[in-house]
């Protein structure tokens, strides 16, 4: 097989790594995400504002749509932040005394009784004898709590939108790949890959029946385990298409590439996930090094 255009060379680690910057930045993404954070903070004040109640207290939790147990659990930071001294893993303890029908948070997640207790609690602690007075005052809320809660809710509101923020700048991040792929002439589609095990792959091209490069794109703000988790996956992805390579029919077929797309200062923070995500590809580069796509592209896709 020959090509036209010379082979790119892959960029070095060092080189990946001097590419990636801490954040990136989408003005409509960032503006979507501000006038999300005003709604939610004027809804969240209506609802306290109406009532001193436990019913108003109870309003707060499920003025949020919680699609997930840790959305569930930062809601309940917000209003912990304002009791004396109360924090989530002390009142998870609790909660096995006071709602031992629900024993884990994704449980609890699940029950409208199960919040409604633990509101209740927060509400009325001396009411639950069963646990002791001294862990129970942690708990207690001050009488002017609706007041105090207004401090924490810009902060617990801003907390909850981070999951929504990620996943907008990755689907950014992907529409950028699709742009710079489309810049030089080709098409590409989303969707699972049989050489990948079946995984979904963020840009085909040409097309999933024919795969000729793939790219998987990742953005990272903050460093977490999730980022680990990514790099064996990603590891696994490169292992199966060397594996369809090597065994494949029709040996005049050019070999698939892997291309990763990577950026955000999570992964500068985390290099040793970073190794493994740039050795386990056949191109890895920054969002500023997309540039280099083109000729990635042009080469492979001309192989006879």
């Amino acid at each position: 097989m020959c090509s036209l255009h010379p082979k790119p060379s892959k960029l070095s680690f060092d080189e990946l790594a001097g590419g990636i910057v801490p954040f990136l930045h989408f003005p409509n993404i960032e503006s979507e995400i501000k006038n999300e954070k005003r709604r939610l903070i004027r809804e969240a004040e209506r609802t306290v504002a109406t009532s001193e109640s436990y019913e108003s207290l109870e309003r707060l939790m499920y003025i949020l749509d919680t699609n997930t147990t840790s959305e569930y659990k930062n809601k309940l930071q917000l209003i912990l932040a304002t009791t004396i001294d109360g924090s989530l893993e002390a009142l998870d303890r609790i909660c096995m005394i006071i709602c031992p029908d629900h024993r884990t948070w994704a449980r609890r997640f699940h029950s409208k009784e199960a919040t409604r207790t633990i509101v209740n609690f927060l509400v009325n602690p001396d009411l639950y004898e069963a646990i002791p007075w001294f862990t129970a005052e942690r708990f207690r809320l001050p009488s002017d709590w609706h007041n105090r809660m207004r401090g924490n809710m810009s902060k617990g509101i801003h907390k909850r939108l981070q999951p929504l923020y990620g996943t907008k700048i990755g689907l950014a991040l992907e529409g950028v790949i699709r742009k710079a792929i489309i810049g030089a002439g080709y098409g590409c589609e989303k969707g699972f890959v049989s050489c990948v095990d079946e995984k979904e792959v963020d840009a085909v091209v040409p097309e999933i029946r024919r795969p000729r490069v793939l790219i998987m794109s990742s953005y990272s703000l903050t460093t977490s385990s999730a980022q680990s988790q990514r790099a064996r996956e990603q590891k696994s992805m490169y292992e199966g298409i060397r594996r369809h390579n090597s065994a494949r029919v029709h040996y005049d077929e050019p070999d698939i590439q892997l291309v990763n797309v990577i950026d955000g200062g999570g992964w500068i923070a985390r290099s040793s996930d970073l190794k493994i995500m740039h050795q386990h590809c056949d191109y890895a580069l920054a969002v500023n090094q997309l540039h280099l796509l083109p000729d990635i592209l042009q080469h492979h896709m001309s192989l006879a």
